[in-house]
Order: structure tokens, then sequence, then C-alpha cells
């Protein structure tokens, strides 16, 4: 036997159709008795706007270059040319304290060291006279050398020189002895034996002669070495005695008293110091000396650049992470008024700080903001309000931030073709928030359209009066 669940199905869909058409007919019959008592729904027209995200801070206005003038010169104030408030500029003469002890301890060790420098002068010249003669007698000395060596090359010469004519003449009488000895031996001739014995008596005088001059020869070889050796020797005791006075001349740099050369351009600086100078244009804004006191701190005054201006503000915790230098600003006064003028994040300290004990201000991280306009009425020490602008978007569709669900959902204001209005829901993104305003992006949201301003009792299809909100 078939199942019949197929028949009891169909039989289930009709009851679920007609109860369907029952309930649509009834709640449309509902919708339209009361379009009329429909509650009146507050909208406004969606615009494109320009939005700014910012974060409010406060601080005071200094000067972009603060410098503080220090000193450690320990005396009184002789004269003090400013007050607080003075505009100076670079080079003018601040204050000067009494460096009278200075100058007389200067000169004092000045003097000690002229004397010093003449003593060291005159003994310095003796050096060098010393050193001259020590190179004439150098130069006389050798010369005495230089002639005893040639007067014993001389006599040598001359000894070797009679030395060889002796030796001619000795072999001469010896082969005219030989010749004559000779003759007579075959002659016999008494006149022959006489000339035989005088050339005999020639050859042996001669002969005696002759050994008696080279015995000599060595001597005279002798005194030439020793002529040149007393020359070299000579030459090495100039010399030395040269080299000696060249020390003492060169060691007198190192017998100069730098230490007290040292002393003396420390006291000249010292002096120097007595004079403070500004160092830069700028306008006075502390003052810790008076004419005639001591000072007890290390900064005496304080000079501030006035042409660049500085705020220094406090970032809370909650905000320090969407700060960044570069960033836009907008500074008010209460002296300015309403007046803005414009700046920039110069620099963000991403240390914590705790709170100052004598200003009572909360601990927090800080920024530095620099003044961009020139010629401002700011002036040093007002309390200034700053908006760092975090973010920004020109000619973008915004509508109030109240007016957009938790789940991201608007409702629009439709006009249906018989003039009533019912409310679509519309999903957007959100983009840049303001302080009342959030930038929505959907491609079915357009400028002009009407948004429902209190979307918290809203629903989608649901039909509704339309009152525009005339401040928006």
């Amino acid at each position: 036997m078939k199942k019949r669940k197929p028949v009891i199905i169909v039989s289930v869909i009709i009851v679920i159709v007609i109860i369907a058409v029952v309930l649509t007919s009834c709640f449309s019959g509902s919708e339209e008795q009361n379009v009329s008592s429909a509650p009146i729904t507050e909208t406004a027209v969606i615009e494109k706007q320009n939005l700014v995200n910012s974060i409010s801070v406060s601080g005071t206005v200094e000067g972009d270059n603060l410098v503080k003038i220090t000193s450690t010169v320990n005396s009184k104030i002789k004269s003090l040319n400013v007050g607080i408030g003075d505009y100076v500029k670079k080079g003018d003469i601040l204050c000067i304290f009494d460096s009278s002890a200075l100058e007389d301890e200067y000169n004092s060790l000045k003097e000690t060291i002229e004397k010093s420098n003449e003593m060291n002068q005159t003994t310095h010249e003796i050096n060098q006279r010393n050193l001259r003669s020590a190179e004439t007698e150098k130069n006389a000395v050798l010369a005495q050398a230089q002639r005893n060596i040639d007067n014993a090359i001389a006599e040598r010469d001359k000894a070797y020189e009679k030395y060889n004519n002796l030796i001619g003449k000795y072999n001469e009488y010896a082969g005219k002895k030989d010749d004559l000895y000779n003759k007579f031996q075959s002659s016999g001739d008494e006149m022959t034996y006489q000339e035989y014995q005088e050339a005999l008596q020639l050859f042996k005088s001669t002969e005696a002669e002759l050994d008696a001059l080279e015995n000599q020869l060595s001597t005279y070889d002798n005194a030439v070495q020793t002529a040149q050796d007393s020359y070299d020797s000579a030459e090495r005791n100039a010399d030395s005695a040269i080299q000696s006075i060249q020390d003492t001349i060169n060691s007198e740099k190192y017998n100069t008293d730098t230490s007290s050369e040292n002393q003396l351009e420390k006291l000249s600086e010292k002096i120097s110091e007595c004079t403070v100078k500004a160092p830069r244009d700028g306008i006075i804004t502390a003052l810790n000396v008076a004419e005639g006191s001591i000072p007890t701190t290390d900064a005496i005054m304080t000079i501030e650049d006035s042409s660049s201006l500085k705020i220094n503000v406090q970032i809370k915790e909650a905000d320090i992470l969407n700060v960044r230098e570069g960033m836009k600003t907008v500074i008010r006064t209460n002296a300015t008024g309403d007046k803005e003028f414009k700046g920039t994040v110069s620099k963000v300290v991403n240390i914590f700080s705790g709170a100052d004990p004598l200003t009572q201000n909360e601990g927090g991280y800080t920024a530095e903001i620099t003044v961009d306009d020139d010629n401002t009425a700011l002036l040093i020490g007002m309390n200034a309000k700053v908006k760092i602008i975090t973010d920004e978007k020109d000619n973008v569709l915004a509508v109030p931030y109240d007016s957009i669900s938790e789940d991201n959902t608007i409702y629009i204001a439709r006009q249906q073709s018989d003039g009533t209005y019912k409310s679509e829901a519309v999903k957007i993104e959100k983009g840049i928030e303001s302080d009342y305003y959030t930038e929505i992006i959907s491609s079915e949201v357009k400028e002009g359209d009407l948004i429902v301003l209190s979307p918290q009792s809203m629903h989608d299809g649901r039909t509704i009066k339309v009152e525009e909100n005339k401040d928006e």
C-alpha cells in the first residue's frame, strides 16, 4: 500500500499560504489605517562635508630656541645690563663679573713667565755662540791636522824620490866599478886601477847612503799615518763637542714650563668669561642674578627666541599612539580670542613622565608644537589651547554618529509614489569620525538623501512621517 506523506505535505503548504495571505492582508490594512497616525520621524539631509578628527591639548607658548646662559665664574656681578623682558641681540653684553683678582693673578704669572723666558733666551744665545765657536775650532784644528798630513806626505815623497835617485846611482856606480875592474884585470894599467878605486869608493858610499835611507822610509810612512790618525781624532773630538752643544740646544724646548703657560691661558679664558655676551637674539625670560650678587646656580639667565615659537603639551595615554610628528595643529589663546594660528607637531616624546609636584600637572606623554605662522600676536608665556589634527577628509558623505546603529546600519527615508515615506535599512562602512559627524561609505547612499536620526526604534520598510531637522 503506497504512503500518503506527499498529500499531507501539500495540505500543510496550503494551510501556511492561507495564513500568510491573511496576515499580510491584516498587516497591510493596519499600515494603511495607521499612516495618518504614524509618529513623526526626525530626519536630516545627507550632505558632503569636510571632516576633521582632532585631540585637544593645552600648553604654554615658549621660544623655540631657548638658551640658558651659564657661568662657572665664582665672583660678584660687577654690572648687570639686562632685565626680564629685555630684547637682546647676539653679541650684546649681558653682565660683567668682577675679574680684578683673576687679573692680578694673571699679571703676576705673566711677569714670572716673561723673566723665565728672558733667562732661557740668554741661555739659548750662549749655547748658540758656543756652537759657532766649536764649529770654528773644528775647522781650525782640522786645517792644522791637514797641513801636518800634507807635510808628512811631502817628506815621505821626498825621501822616496831620493831613494830612487840613489838606486840609480848605485846601479850606475856598480856597473862602472865592474867595468873598470874587468879592464884592469885585462890591461894591468895603473891608471885604470886608480879609476876603479874611485868608482869603488863612490859605489860603497852610495850603498851606505842607500841602506841608511831605506831604514828611514818606514819612519816617513809612519809619520803620514800618524798625521792621518791625528786628523781623524781631531775631527771626532770636534764633532763630539759640537754634538754636545747641539744636544743642549735641542733640549731647551723641553725645559720650557708648559704648565705655567697653560695656567696663564686658562686665566685668560676665565677673565674673558667674566664678560657674558648674548649667544643669539632673543628675550630675557628668566634672570637668576642681581648686581653685586654671586650666582648660586649655573644658569644665570635665560634667552628665548621670540621670532620662532613652540608649545610643549601633554598627551594622554589614550591618545599618544595617534599623535605623530608632522601632524597639523590649530592654536588659540584667550588673549587672541577666536583667531586661529597654524602649527605642526615637531616632536613626540614617547616616554611617560610622572606628575609634577610643583605645578600639580598630571603625568603623561609630551609633544612639542612648532608655531608655523610668522608675525603672530602670540607672546611667550601665553596659555594656549591646541587641537592636533589626527585625520581629515574633504568633501565626503557624513551623517551624525547617533544616526548609525550598532551594526553599522542607517535608515534612509525613501519617498513613495503616493507621497508617503518608508524607511530603508542600508548597511554602510564607517570612515573618518569627527566630534559629531561620521563619514559613511555605501553605493546605496547619495548626497541629498534623508537619514533617520533616531535608528533605535526603526525597522526596514516602516511607514514614517518625515520632519526634516532644520538645525542640521
